[in-house]
């Protein structure tokens, strides 16, 4: 009945038998795949592990990680050497530019004493035969510069492909120095009378040519888009490039290389002088047979 007393047994349970569920839930000893794990190594003969292996291994991973550490900071910092040398280039470069440019000022201004002293011969010279003669030499040698109607010709790297997937490096087609070539010398055949690209005056000692991935006229670099600008009969020139053999080389420039052409024709084209006049001047002996004795 719940009116009985019950024994002081009964009343105060051992404390410690009441606990030990809960320390065991607590403080659990070790698992048992560990005592698994060292029965078997004592049933193999094994000795016991001292953790000697384990410290190794820490020591051995604490090493590795230094000397990835060391080698990642040593490939990512700049070489000395190297960023001296390139410094070194690119003060040449610009040394070199300084130089031409001055050089380039120079011929100018020695362009326009020959200018004025060809003036002065051809009003020296009787008639307007002389004058004539002067003109027609400067426009063929491009010392002079010169206006009049023509086309103009400008051709331009294909555009990157659309879509391109993300680090994908897809390079798009480029002009390159055959197909300035080819333009100018269709000019040329089709009667033009002065030619520039990228107001670079041609004349007949100009080389248009491929350096790396730059074109380079005169052995001074050109940067796109390109424009071929030629003076002469527009008609002429206007039907070359577009139904003559150059119009069907940049038909197909366009249409298996996706290069962006375009030809316009113009009544006034100005272009400047060439920067590139070198004189050759041969002379013959006064006795022509004491040259061939002295071979």
């Amino acid at each position: 009945m719940r009116w009985l007393r019950r024994g002081s047994a009964e009343r105060n349970p051992d404390p410690a038998a009441s606990m030990a569920l809960l320390e065991e839930v607590l403080d659990p000893p070790v698992g048992p795949g560990y005592h698994s794990a060292a029965r078997a190594r004592e049933e193999a003969g094994l000795p016991a592990s001292s953790g000697f292996g384990t410290a190794l291994m820490f020591v051995v991973s604490v090493v590795l990680g230094l000397l990835v550490t060391v080698s990642a900071v040593t490939l990512r910092a700049p070489d000395p050497a190297s960023a001296a040398t390139r410094t070194g280039l690119i003060e040449r470069i610009e040394a070199a530019q300084v130089a031409g440019d001055e050089q380039a000022r120079r011929v100018e201004e020695l362009r326009s004493e020959i200018l004025a002293l060809e003036q002065q011969q051809a009003a020296a010279e009787s008639g307007s035969e002389g004058e004539r003669s002067i003109a027609a030499s400067a426009l063929r040698a491009g010392a002079q510069p010169v206006q009049g109607p023509g086309v103009v010709v400008t051709l331009q790297d294909a555009e990157s492909p659309a879509g391109e997937a993300p680090g994908e490096d897809t390079q798009p087609e480029r002009v390159n120095a055959r197909d300035l070539q080819l333009v100018v010398n269709g000019l040329w055949a089709a009667g033009a009378e002065a030619i520039a690209v990228n107001d670079h005056r041609l004349t007949s000692t100009s080389a248009i040519r491929f350096a790396g991935e730059a074109i380079i006229v005169d052995f001074r670099g050109l940067a796109p888009p390109y424009v071929v600008a030629a003076i002469g009969d527009p008609e002429r020139l206007e039907g070359e490039t577009s139904v003559g053999i150059t119009g069907a080389y940049l038909s197909e420039l366009r249409r298996q290389l996706g290069l962006r052409t375009s030809v316009t024709t113009e009544q006034t084209i100005t272009l400047p002088a060439a920067q590139r006049l070198t004189t050759r001047v041969g002379q013959v002996p006064d006795d022509p047979t004491s040259t061939q004795e002295n071979r």
